[in-house]
């Protein structure tokens, strides 16, 4: 086996919930008079600060939007399922001994609510949320604290995750890196980009995460 830490992002990576959080942000900006196409919704909204958001569209409380866009996501994904290999991949990794970990940034406020819907409560040891950390992705901090909690160097882990933040923060970390590049989130991603962070591994079905990470053959 290649890795002894498999760190997961989760939106988009374990869950198909990129249209979940489109939604979200519709239904939650149409509370404040702005009606977005899905479009507008991943150009403008996607991976932006709360404060710069709500200043662009004239928001006065940053707050009240995040709130409205997070309580849509946290119930929606009570209805979501995972990709259907996910959770049997993270299962046989901690079957082989391998420690495993989610690093996302999204909130706990999000997260711990949706993974005992998943059956995800018990199969990580270590879960990094926004809360958790000062820098989101792409900055290192959150692999960094993860590999802490471990107690792992970088060179003994992978960072599985669906985006550039993705990417970029494994690589700032000095993990592996691979991305999840599937064409349903043509919509959502630049694929040009996306590549253009040089993962280790480009992989569009969890079938291949075995071969990727060394895991031996049932």
């Amino acid at each position: 086996m290649l890795y002894r830490a498999i760190l997961f992002d989760f939106d988009g990576t374990l869950v198909p919930s990129l249209p979940l959080w489109v939604k979200s942000y519709q239904s939650a900006m149409h509370r404040f008079k702005h009606a977005l196409t899905e479009e507008e919704v991943i150009r403008r909204c996607f991976y932006r600060d709360w404060d710069v958001l709500a200043d662009e569209f004239g928001i006065a409380d940053p707050r009240a939007l995040q709130d409205h866009v997070e309580s849509n996501v946290r119930e929606a994904l009570l209805g979501a399922n995972l990709f259907p290999l996910a959770l049997p991949l993270i299962q046989r990794c901690r079957a082989l001994g391998l420690q495993t970990a989610l690093v996302t940034t999204a909130t706990r406020y999000i997260v711990e609510h949706a993974l005992p819907s998943f059956l995800l409560h018990d199969q990580f040891d270590s879960v990094i949320c926004a809360d958790d950390v000062s820098h989101f992705k792409p900055h290192p901090e959150p692999i960094h604290k993860t590999l802490q909690h471990l107690g792992r160097v970088p060179s003994e882990a992978i960072m599985i995750g669906d985006s550039t933040a993705d990417m970029k923060s494994g690589k700032a970390a000095g993990t592996a890196t691979a991305l999840f590049l599937p064409e349903a989130h043509a919509p959502f991603h630049s694929f040009e980009v996306l590549r253009a962070t040089e993962p280790d591994y480009i992989f569009t079905d969890h079938s291949e995460l075995p071969g990727i990470l060394g895991l031996p053959e049932h």
